[in-house]
């Protein structure tokens, strides 16, 4: 009765913890009411596409864009875009709806991208003026850093010739303006960003509008103008904390909800970002660039303008999850007899394992992009569970015995340690997948318990342990204290970090890793040097924006090129593989060299996998030097 009595209490406490988070932790409809919003920022891809498939044929759907417009007509009376080459049915489309549109033309560091973009953009603000608020030509150019202020310039000139009766402006992060000023003098008005999300120095949910009213008030005051428009503000729905600002459901609704009534009151002029998530977003700016929309990817409402929002709006399905796994794995309990005592520890760990294991389902189905994110959540899911099972079972058991695979405890090692070199060289992006962790954190500590001699692990061990630790530290300073996500992160790393040292065998010290140490150090001085000295070399990327032609500029694009689309990263598996195959000392320490290469320069998931192969590689025989 004891067994069914706690299972039940177990059962109880799930349902009562998702309740209370799905249902009862809500932002309340204050009425807090507007008749429309002033301009919302518009793409027209559906969740599948994105704008890199117009090299593949993609065609914009005018139905989609049609419906999409049906549906923002209702809630603002003016769209912002960012492009027009492939969106030229927009504006006509936008004209059968009575919307406005600040119709934007992409600039970027191809020239000929560029000439279409803005030769289509005059044409359709010529064919379309009644419709036309503003015209902005490029967005964000300064920040990415494509071309120079000068050359912007003239861009923005060209347009302002062509098109002498409508407004022109360009648009970028608020620092860029007040690094460019010269910019004012070409355009009608401003256009600044205000995303305190993204700030430098993040602003959480409780500071940001007051930060976006200083910075407004700031830009004013510098460049002597009070004609601005803040082209893009908005908060995230979902992704990951940046110090203590948090996205979220009821952070986005309670932004938007406090920014538009101060701008009614301030009488701003401002563009919401944006109507609809944006998948594709994902991939540049991780999870959290998908979830700016006021709508979901299926154009369904966030209840951002009005009405309760929940963070968890699903979380009956998480309940349910989490019910099903503690009656599961409450049938370890059958057939045991086992004190009270035990009992009430089993029912616990269960209890909070089902919960923090369904908040990890959740996180996964946010945050996975690809077939190849989704194969990484299975994965990974399966060893959480895997553990799970042998932690309970570990609490049942009559005597204390090495009951989990060793394998499990490797597989958990390394998969810490590529998110936390994730986090540490390419952390902006990176998301804190801390619910499950938690679970082999705890598990790991407590089945090793008093049996680290038994582990006998060896000098790779210890340096992956070392590894991490400095991978901690570098999370540490990243994301600063302030991040909660990040902070349990970092004691899960640890916890990793310390196992692997607790369990290596007593006779190996850190002297007996003092010439890898030295061939690591040297190798990543010569991958900072590099990176810091020429690849984010800031003077000779305002020399190329000047011109571009230089063999140093094309070296540097090319390698900012295979950085983004991780070939270094491709090659450094390739190269580790071929060390695995030769098995000679020379071999393995290119492959460490050019691992360490792939994650100071950032493509750090398949980085990690070809330093953990190196690593391997130089210490897998303890009795060999490695002179």
């Amino acid at each position: 009765m004891k067994k069914i009595f706690f299972t039940l209490c177990s059962m109880i406490v799930a349902i009562f913890f998702w309740y209370y988070l799905g249902a009862k932790v809500i932002l309340k409809d204050d009425s807090n009411s507007f008749s429309k919003l002033q301009c919302v920022s518009y793409a027209p891809f559906a969740k599948d596409e994105s704008p890199f498939l117009f090299a593949k044929g993609l065609v914009i759907s005018e139905e989609q864009v049609r419906n999409d417009l049906k549906l923002l007509s209702k809630y603002t009376t003016c769209i912002r875009t960012y492009s027009t080459v492939g969106l030229e049915i927009i504006p006509k489309i936008a004209r059968e709806f009575n919307l406005q549109m600040l119709m934007g033309a992409w600039v970027s560091s191809d020239e000929k991208q560029t000439k279409d973009e803005i030769l289509t953009l005059i044409k359709l603000a010529k064919q379309y003026p009644e419709i036309i608020r503003a015209v902005i030509v490029g967005n964000e150019v300064l920040l990415r850093g494509d071309i120079s202020a000068k050359k912007l310039y003239e861009y923005i000139k060209e347009v302002k010739t062509a098109l002498p009766n409508l407004k022109v402006t360009y648009a970028d992060v608020w620092e860029f303006w007040l690094k460019n000023p010269s910019i004012k003098e070409v355009t009608d008005f401003v256009t600044i960003h205000i995303l305190p999300y993204w700030e430098d120095k993040p602003a959480n949910i409780n500071e940001s509008i007051k930060h976006l009213a200083n910075v407004r008030q700031e830009v004013e005051q510098i460049l002597g103008t009070s004609n601005i428009l803040i082209g893009e503000t908005g908060w995230p729905s979902e992704g990951r904390m940046r110090e203590d600002a948090l996205p979220s459901k009821i952070n986005q609704a309670k932004f938007i909800r406090d920014f538009v009534s101060l701008a009614k009151e301030k009488s701003w002029n401002y563009n919401i970002i944006e109507a609809f998530d944006q998948p594709w977003k994902r991939v540049s700016e991780g999870a959290v660039g998908g979830y700016w929309g006021l709508f979901d990817k299926n154009r369904e409402d966030k209840s951002v303008f009005s009405g309760d929002v929940s963070n968890f709006p699903n979380y009956k399905y998480l309940a349910l999850g989490s019910f099903v796994l503690i009656l599961l794995f409450s049938l370890l309990l059958r057939k045991k007899d086992i004190s009270t005592k035990k009992i009430l520890l089993f029912s616990f760990v269960n209890t909070s394992f089902a919960i923090l294991y369904m908040l990890q389902v959740e996180q996964y189905n946010i945050i996975s992009r690809n077939h190849l994110e989704f194969a990484w959540a299975i994965v990974v899911l399966l060893i959480q569970l895997f553990v799970y099972y042998f932690m309970l079972l570990s609490i049942v058991k009559e005597k204390r015995t090495n009951i989990i695979p060793s394998v499990l405890f490797y597989l958990a090692s390394f998969i810490a340690f590529i998110l936390t070199m994730n986090l540490s060289f390419n952390g902006r992006y990176e998301n804190f997948e801390v619910y499950g962790f938690t679970i082999l954190a705890v598990s790991f500590l407590w089945l090793y318990k008093n049996q680290y001699s038994k582990l006998n692990f060896g000098k790779f061990e210890k340096v992956v342990a070392i590894v991490l630790f400095i991978g901690s530290i570098l999370t540490i300073y990243n994301e600063t204290f302030l991040n909660i996500f990040s902070n349990i992160w970092v004691i899960i790393a640890l916890v990793f970090a310390y196992i692997l040292n607790k369990g290596v065998n007593k006779n190996i010290s850190l002297w007996d890793l003092k010439e890898l140490a030295v061939y690591i150090l040297l190798f990543a001085a010569i991958f900072f040097a590099f990176k810091y000295g020429f690849v984010s070399n800031n003077a000779l990327a305002l020399k190329c924006n000047l011109n571009p032609t230089t063999l140093p500029c094309e070296l540097k694009k090319s390698i900012g090129l295979a950085v983004y689309f991780g070939y270094i990263g491709f090659v450094t598996v390739l190269i580790a593989v071929i060390a695995f195959i030769i098995n000679k000392k020379p071999y393995s320490l290119i492959a460490l060299f050019f691992s360490i290469g792939s994650l100071i320069l950032t493509n750090t998931f398949l980085g990690s996998i070809s330093f953990l192969l190196a690593v391997y590689l130089l210490t897998k025989d303890e009795k060999r030097s490695l002179t």
